[in-house]
């Protein structure tokens, strides 16, 4: 095998379709707002966001032929990503995600609507396999079947290429414990504390339950665990290390909106990864990355590159 080099994403492609109030929402009646539709998708949120960093990145994923497809398909090339692996299927249609954000750009509630990627199953994967044995990580998120996760964690597995896996929510957290074990290991694995509890079948994790809670999923094969907990930061757990590092944040005062803010964060820790950085710089460079996209009402903003990312990066607080 010749040098490793990119990285390879598999997931979730659609349609966003995000509706934000103009003053506090009020449920159960209609609402004054605007609406935007854009090309969106945890998986492809994440290529877009590595191509925009200057990864090399591949994008394996299922749109349909439609026109929200084009949309898809022609808004990700543009951002940089390989989309040569993206599937088109004539009798299904491209994936919706819906979301509902109040007047300050947080998310009220969101709908996925994600049938067609369905088609990417275990044995559609298997012909991606040089692809993956050629990348230095291959990025999965839970939108995803658990048949699909398993077999591109055992395929990765053989290849001996790192994982990164991003839980998505709550529900999909709860198909992804079942595909985690020691045989299929897990480099990076990005909750939030409600998916981390739903990870570990626990029915909540507060800051006093954080650590057993990791060292839970490092016992499945996860090297690194890093829990994103909002205003408070996020927490690094990895695996052979005692304690938690707490990695922090800054108040922004201004989010557009929350949308493709984790996506960006992964994106971000996997560029200063490929730079050869440590695990603690990594997360920090994530935090940059969220930070620039809950500013911007895209959920990939145009204003993430390298440079906007070292000069945030330059701005947050060492890790103690």
């Amino acid at each position: 095998m010749g040098e490793r080099s990119g990285i390879v994403v598999i997931g979730g492609a659609n349609a966003d379709v995000k509706s934000r109030t103009d003053a506090a929402l009020v449920t159960a009646t209609s609402n004054p707002g605007r609406t935007t539709v854009a090309a969106g998708g945890v998986g492809r949120n994440i290529a877009a966001s590595l191509a925009r960093l200057g990864v090399p990145v591949a994008l394996i994923s299922v749109v349909g032929a439609d026109a929200l497809g084009d949309l898809v398909l022609d808004e990700t090339a543009r951002a940089g990503v390989d989309v040569r692996g993206v599937s088109r299927l004539a009798h299904a249609s491209t994936g919706i995600y819906n979301a509902i954000l109040d007047a300050d750009g947080g998310l009220v509630a969101g709908v996925a609507s994600m049938q067609a990627l369905a088609a990417l199953d275990p044995d559609a994967l298997a012909t991606y396999r040089e692809r993956i044995a050629a990348a230095r990580w291959v990025v999965l998120d839970a939108n995803l079947s658990l048949a699909t996760i398993r077999a591109a964690l055992e395929l990765a597995a053989s290849t001996r290429t790192r994982v990164a896996l991003e839980p998505v929510s709550v529900p999909k957290a709860r198909v992804v414990r079942d595909a985690l074990h020691a045989d299929r290991p897990v480099a990076l694995l990005t909750p939030n504390r409600d998916e981390l509890a739903a990870l570990t079948g626990a029915e909540v994790c507060d800051d006093a339950s954080l650590h057993d809670a990791c060292r839970t999923l490092h016992r499945t094969g996860v090297h690194i665990v890093w829990v994103r907990l909002g205003a408070q930061g996020s927490v690094l757990s990895e695996a052979g290390h005692p304690a938690l590092v707490r990695v922090p944040t800054v108040e922004v005062h201004d989010v557009a909106d929350v949308t493709g803010a984790g996506d960006a964060a992964l994106a971000g820790y996997l560029w200063a990864d490929l730079q050869g950085h440590d695990t603690r710089t990594c997360a920090r460079s994530g935090t940059a990355a969220a930070l620039l996209t809950l500013r911007s009402p895209a959920s990939v903003t145009d204003q993430l590159d390298a440079a906007s990312l070292r000069a945030v990066l330059d701005t947050l607080p060492e890790i103690p």
